[in-house]
């Protein structure tokens, strides 16, 4: 052998040439390298791929990757797929250019962030992203004395999820939430609900459950603010079944744990409307002090609301 590879060329008969050329040229935006022309009307388009790797699989590992990836066995014999920096934003692009959606990102074990498509010509397309190696990964579950802290499993917990999210006391004070199992299913699938933080604007969401009876009742969230700052701000919804012992004040001085420990915040803040009464006790209890009262600050679910910030330090919370 001369040397090493410097590129792996992918060769496919496209009956639907100008279709295909379109979205792999223009769409996913794969610069034209050459074009020719031959006799009977003959035309291919080359097109520069960046770099290229040649993975050979075993019919176990094959399936196995459907199975992650999709759930079901869904790849023919090749199976081409393309490293992008934003999988998300590039599925919802190709969808829109031609291609079926197969399988949204979904996060691996391996820690990337997979789709899957069928793109023209027939090809069968995967979209990963590398996620990194992440900042904050807590080994679960986070135990407390009573409670679990641990990624949400939606199939697992899609009726206790559903027993409070659907409750019209619970969502008055939150951001809007699906309703329906099946909405919920999609709103809490695992890839969009990380259980580890890699990069500022993430934001870490877990599922607590009651030790004794297995229930969910609850989840939280932690956001990463600002890496600079080394901010972050809290804040989760509870089954009103369980309030009144002391579960919420519970859960979030475990979650405050993972912020300053953990994550290694300066500042963290929480906010809360004005009449939330109940949710404002438990801020309280956990020491963070009242900073600023908004009045009228925002426009949510058809009327003002006002809005009470609170705010602990990392000496604070030591």
């Amino acid at each position: 052998m001369s040397g090493p590879v410097k590129q792996l060329r992918v060769v496919v008969e496209a009956k639907d040439y100008e279709q295909a050329v379109a979205f792999y040229r223009d769409t996913l935006g794969l610069p034209e390298q050459a074009a020719f022309s031959g006799p009977g009307d003959a035309h291919v388009t080359i097109l520069d791929a960046g770099r290229a790797t040649l993975e050979l699989a075993n019919p176990a590992q094959h399936a196995y990757i459907d199975e992650v990836e999709v759930g079901r066995p869904v790849a023919g014999h090749v199976r081409v797929a393309f490293e992008v920096e934003d999988s998300a934003g590039v599925t919802s692009r190709l969808v829109e250019g031609g291609a079926a959606l197969v399988a949204p990102p979904t996060r691996t074990p391996w820690e990337s962030l997979n789709a899957r498509l069928d793109g023209p010509a027939d090809l069968h397309l995967s979209l990963f992203q590398e996620l990194g190696e992440p900042v904050l990964a807590p080994d679960y579950p986070i135990t407390t004395e009573r409670l679990l802290l641990r990624p949400i499993d939606v199939e697992r917990d899609l009726e206790d999820l559903h027993a409070y999210l659907s409750r019209e006391d619970v969502c008055r004070y939150i951001p809007p939430v699906p309703k329906d199992r099946d909405a919920l299913r999609e709103s809490y699938a695992a890839w969009k609900r990380p259980s580890v933080l890699r990069r500022e604007g993430e934001v870490l969401c877990l599922g607590v459950e009651h030790r004794d009876s297995g229930r969910l009742i609850g989840d939280v969230v932690l956001f990463w603010r600002s890496k600079e700052q080394r901010s972050g701000e809290i804040g989760y919804a509870f089954n009103p079944d369980f309030h009144g012992q002391g579960f919420a004040t519970e859960t979030a001085r475990a979650l405050l744990g993972l912020a300053f420990d953990g994550l290694g915040l300066h500042r963290v803040t929480a906010r809360v409307d004005e009449r939330n009464e109940a949710s404002a006790r438990v801020i309280e209890r956990l020491g963070m002090r009242k900073e600023a009262v908004e009045r009228e600050a925002e426009w949510f679910k058809g009327e003002w609301t006002t809005l009470v910030h609170y705010a602990m330090l990392e000496d604070e919370w030591r």
